[in-house]
């Protein structure tokens, strides 16, 4: 069991999935607090950095460089010679990738759950059973239980994300609002997200014209997220919207979103990365879910709302549907809608009841 309070040298193998990095912003708070004189090097994807960049929880980062198959001998040498003698590797994943990563660059105590064949990699770390799924844990209390294992009393971080936007994000939000004539202070800003990496977390676009227009028909704005790879999507929903949704244009950057989703009064969102960031702005989250158990990503935050309806098959965890999308076919726009008129009446009574 290491002593973080001792270690000079850290090494964190950040998550690889956008959503999994805002979601490990609690487990770094706390190794922060847990190691105040280690210098911290974050090891990853540079839109991980991105997300990062304003919350000062590590002192370097080093982006991955992956090709060919030997690619995880030559990254910890390279991490090596970057960073020196490691006292301790970190590792979010559960790749058996970054604990080869980790033992190449030499460090002295390897740290991660022992799972997928690599626990001869590492030197310390819970073990977890497997039986076709990893019992669902939620992400935030899973990241946790690493420091927990070696001791460390995470009792009193929060259990959910949080995200500080840059001014210089406040500023691009302020000038993109103003471009989609939404800066109004009156206006009643509804953010949809509703891609997703996975087909099966991806809302029916039809679906989603008929949100936008109940949308507009309650008084209030919609604003389509969409990610660079989403045009198509973005172009599928305005369509069976009968208009260009303000948003379905633009690409809202990592750094931008948690300032974005502060201007909104509530997020209905697929349940994938921009969720989270919603939960960072601390507004009302609406997800929809489809083949995925939402425990895994269950955070501690009132204004969170899942909108779901049960089917025989789920949670399947697929990527693709072998079958007819039923899961995500239950969610009408109607259910939809009422949910989340239910979630911002909630909030806005439970606002003002802590106000009083």
């Amino acid at each position: 069991m290491a002593d973080l309070s001792r270690l000079q040298r850290i090494y964190v193998r950040l998550p690889n999935w956008v959503g999994d990095v805002v979601l490990a912003t609690p487990f770094l708070r706390a190794l922060r607090r847990a190691a105040p004189q280690a210098t911290i090097a974050a090891h990853g994807r540079g839109a991980a950095f991105k997300i990062l960049a304003n919350e000062g929880l590590y002192d370097r980062e080093l982006g991955l460089q992956k090709g060919g198959l030997l690619w995880p001998l030559r990254e910890g040498r390279r991490v090596r010679a970057e960073l020196g003698e490691l006292d301790l590797a970190v590792l979010l994943p559960n790749s058996v990738s970054s604990a080869l990563v980790a033992w190449s660059a030499g460090a002295r105590q390897r740290l991660g759950y022992r799972l997928n064949g690599r626990g001869a990699l590492l030197t310390s770390g819970p073990v977890v059973r497997k039986e076709g799924l990893l019992r669902p844990i939620p992400m935030v209390d899973y990241y946790l239980g690493l420091l927990e294992h070696e001791g460390v009393d995470t009792s009193d971080e929060p259990r959910r994300p949080i995200l500080t936007p840059s001014p210089e994000a406040e500023d691009q939000v302020e000038e993109l609002l103003t471009r989609l004539k939404l800066n109004a202070p009156s206006i009643r800003r509804w953010a949809l997200n509703l891609g997703g990496s996975w087909e099966t977390k991806r809302w029916i676009p039809q679906y989603a014209g008929e949100l936008v227009r109940r949308i507009r028909r309650a008084g209030a704005a919609p604003i389509l997220l969409r990610g660079p790879d989403e045009a198509d999507l973005a172009d599928a929903v305005c369509e069976a919207a009968g208009e260009r949704v303000p948003g379905a244009d633009e690409v809202v950057g990592l750094t931008e979103l948690t300032a974005l989703m502060r201007r909104c009064e509530v997020l209905i969102t697929s349940d994938s990365g921009p969720r989270h960031f919603g939960v960072a702005a601390q507004i009302p989250v609406l997800v929809l879910i489809g083949s995925t158990h939402p425990h895994y990503t269950t955070v501690d935050h009132p204004g969170l709302e899942l909108c779901s309806e049960w089917v025989d098959c789920w949670p399947c965890h697929l990527k693709t549907c072998p079958l007819d999308f039923r899961c995500m076919r239950a969610l009408t726009p109607a259910k939809v809608h009422a949910a989340a008129e239910a979630l911002v009446e909630r909030e806005r009574a439970r606002a003002a009841q802590v106000a009083a």
